[in-house]
């Protein structure tokens, strides 16, 4: 808008606040970034260009404005939804909240919302063209104000305007001497060179055009050089430079490696994330802003890039396969966009993402958060082929720089109703999965780390297109089990098909092994260094026939009995394997003290039997047993090796029994004086649900707790959101 200045001499001051100017405004110069040129606008043509600029700022800033009112509402009903969840100041916001109803009608209306200002930001993009044809494209400008008056916090004001906005017939002024490659030449170790660009004015104020159409130039130039705005300009974008650039390794920097950029993709990547400030009074070098409904974009305003970590989508979504619901996911994701491509990251709603084994590749495309419903709401089935992808904006195409995305998958634990991480991104994982490759989501085990190719709806919910990679590793291996086992409990432990049989195999195979070293899961995975399935031959078949195996089977043993819980998240197969080298015997067994209840506090110390104590802990494995269907999948995998030919379920419980039967009499009255191992089975299946609760935890079968579980957790499909570790490298963290 215009000012008066007290000394009658009218001003033009960018600063939109969404008022409209009351002064006639007065011819005004500006400096067209990347162009190493002064435009010179008549004050007849001011009041078209200032509608331009504020328009341009409005749609971005209206966008942004939606953003975070959506994430706002979002948030309050994912508090509300959680239920008594483990949030103190969560369940305190509950007694006063409005009723789940009325903040679902909030969301809707903030979806609508945010819809609308997307389709107003898109529709002023789209006269753009690609971003290698600069016939209409986005210019950044910086106004020179006549008396050098700072308009704003850091003493200059970054304005956009579509180019075909900026008449030709407006005189431009250029000195001849001017590099031809504007973007690099005012550059000198990646730097703005002032002097570079004092010396452009210079030459530019010797062209007696401007003499005479600006007057007033020559003063500004005169202007001590903290008091003009291209220097404020200079200074605080290689400020910006030095402070991300030390930020991201130290300050060890070949020279010119990290520069500024002045192209007309980081022009437009600054102008769509709010750099010419919201209202006027936002500081473009604070770098911050929202971005999508769930996350927060950092931007390096020198660099024009961003550094976004979100949570998607909000409060998780329930993933299917085949129609059956598994539980919920949700991504915890870091992304660093830079120019056109991250400009289309802010300007869309939905996220197309491809790998292709040397990194990743991610764009913006065409979407609506009123698609996505209510948080926590949406159903996705990973078996059903995604949607035909959105369409990307011509102002984009052509983008050269892509995206580093980092981050994991996560999963809903229902023992204390919080997102954890279970499988990282790792984009070089593109290239090499092979088989599959096509498949909606598949779990594979390779080179020692179990590996996942998804849709990328599999991380970022509905709107989501293109396929990614994960992998589990060491660090990871424990909540994935968990996970897995959780799959399992929700099918009623039917076939997991997302999961190759070699790899459910290896998954068994590690946590039985894990077991019989007695050493923790994540330690004996990093440990392993043989192939899992010739090192689980080698052992299941040392433990069932060599030397030492009466010792190795009374170990086993042992270590079941003095922990219980470690059964806790074993497969049927994981079961069904332990219990067939449980009741293998030999001589050495039989004489074996280890075989026997020492303990005089447990009744079998008390009674006749043999091998108790191997007893026992056959019984212990059974008491994590969920459902019927999971105990007649045990009975058929009372096997030598994990993924061998299964057999009969009565011909699994028949060996079974054979076993407890062992030095057992029923005899009316003397049998009491006896262990009654024997008895026990089919107590436990009489004892057991038809079919396994879903959604609930997993606790031993001899607890209330078991007894009383709902058929479906009642927190099954509900919203929730906690801050979770992301594990990903620190590079990738950084903008």
């Amino acid at each position: 808008m215009s000012e008066t200045s007290p000394d009658g001499q009218t001003t033009t001051r960018l600063c939109a606040v969404g008022q409209d100017a009351t002064h006639e405004p007065a011819d005004q110069l500006f400096y067209l970034v990347d162009k190493s040129t002064l435009l010179a606008v008549p004050k007849a043509a001011m009041q078209n260009l200032l509608t331009e600029m504020r328009h341009l700022e409005g749609v971005v800033e209206a966008q942004q404005i939606a953003v975070a009112d959506l994430k706002a509402a979002q948030e309050e009903y994912i508090h509300v939804m959680q239920g008594d969840g483990i949030d103190p100041e969560a369940r305190a916001r509950r007694e006063t909240a409005d009723s789940p109803e009325e903040l679902a009608r909030q969301v809707r209306l903030a979806q609508v919302a945010l819809d609308k200002a997307n389709k107003a930001l898109r529709e002023t993009i789209n006269p753009l063209t690609p971003l290698n044809d600069d016939t209409n494209h986005i210019q950044e400008m910086i106004p020179l104000q006549r008396r050098g008056a700072p308009c704003s916090q850091v003493g200059f004001r970054l304005a956009y305007a579509r180019s075909q906005a900026l008449d030709d017939a407006w005189p431009r002024y250029r000195p001849a001497s001017a590099p031809t490659d504007n973007a690099d030449g005012l550059l000198s170790g990646g730097r703005i060179d002032w002097d570079t660009l004092k010396r452009q004015l210079d030459a530019i104020n010797s062209d007696t055009r401007i003499k005479q159409d600006v007057p007033w130039f020559e003063d500004w130039l005169k202007l001590e050089d903290q008091d003009k705005e291209l220097f404020q300009w200079s200074a605080r974008l290689n400020e910006d430079l030095d402070a991300t650039s030390s930020h991201q390794s130290g300050g060890d920097h070949e020279a010119g490696s990290v520069k500024v950029d002045l192209s007309g993709e980081a022009q437009l990547m600054r102008w769509s994330y709010g750099a010419s400030g919201l209202a006027g009074d936002a500081d473009p070098l604070a770098r911050e802003g929202n971005i999508k409904a769930s996350g927060h974009a950092a931007l390096t305003l020198a660099q024009a890039k961003g550094s976004i970590e979100c949570y998607e989508p909000p409060g998780g979504y329930m993933m299917a396969f085949a129609g059956m619901n598994l539980g919920m996911l949700r991504s915890h994701t870091f992304l660093n966009v830079a120019g056109g491509v991250g400009a289309s990251v802010a300007a869309e709603l939905n996220l197309d993402v491809q790998f292709n084994g040397d990194g990743a590749r991610a764009r913006g495309i065409e979407g609506s958060t009123s698609d996505n419903g209510l948080p926590g709401g949406k159903v996705i089935d990973m078996a059903t082929p995604e949607a035909e992808q959105g369409t990307e904006l011509k102002a984009f195409a052509g983008g050269e720089l892509e995206v580093t995305v980092g981050g994991q998958i996560e999963w809903k634990n229902p023992e204390v109703d919080e997102f954890a991480p279970f499988a990282k991104i790792v984009p070089a994982l593109g290239a090499q999965i092979g088989a599959g490759a096509e498949a909606t989501l598949i779990i594979s085990y390779q080179g020692g780390k179990f590996q996942i190719k998804a849709k990328a709806a599999f991380c970022y919910g509905v709107g989501a297109k293109g396929s990614l990679a994960l992998e589990v590793d060491g660090d990871l291996i424990v909540e994935f089990v968990l996970w897995v086992a959780y799959q399992l409990k929700n099918i009623d432990y039917s076939r997991l098909e997302f999961i190759d049989e070699q790899a459910f195999e290896a998954l068994s195979n590690i946590v039985a092994l894990a077991l019989e070293s007695g050493k923790e899961l994540k330690k004996f995975m990093l440990d392993s260094t043989r192939a899992i399935e010739n090192y689980a031959q080698d052992t299941w078949y040392q433990i069932e026939s060599g030397v030492e195996a009466a010792d190795r089977r009374a170990r086993l043993a042992g270590r079941i009995n003095a922990d219980p819980d470690l059964l806790k998240y074993t497969s049927p197969d994981t079961k069904g394997q332990l219990i067939h080298q449980l009741i293998q015997t030999n001589a050495a067994d039989i004489v074996d003290p280890r075989g026997q209840e020492w303990n005089p506090l447990d009744s079998a110390f008390w009674k006749a039997g043999v091998l108790t104590t191997r007893k026992e802990a056959i019984i212990r494995i059974f008491t994590w047993v969920q459902s019927q269907a999971e105990f007649d999948n045990i009975m058929q995998r009372v096997i030598p090796t994990i993924g061998g030919p299964t057999i009969g379920t009565e011909e699994g419980k028949r060996r079974v029994q054979a076993f407890l039967d062992m030095g057992e009499v029923d005899w009316p009255v003397v049998s009491f004086f006896y262990t009654d191992f024997d008895g026990n089975l089919q107590r436990f299946y009489e004892h057991l649900r038809p079919t396994a609760s879903k959604g609930t935890p997993i606790v031993a079968n001899d607890m209330t707790e078991y007894l009383s579980q709902s058929d479906i957790a009642p927190s099954f499909d509900r919203p929730c959101f906690n801050e979770t570790q992301c594990h990903v490298d620190s590079t990738t963290r950084t903008a």
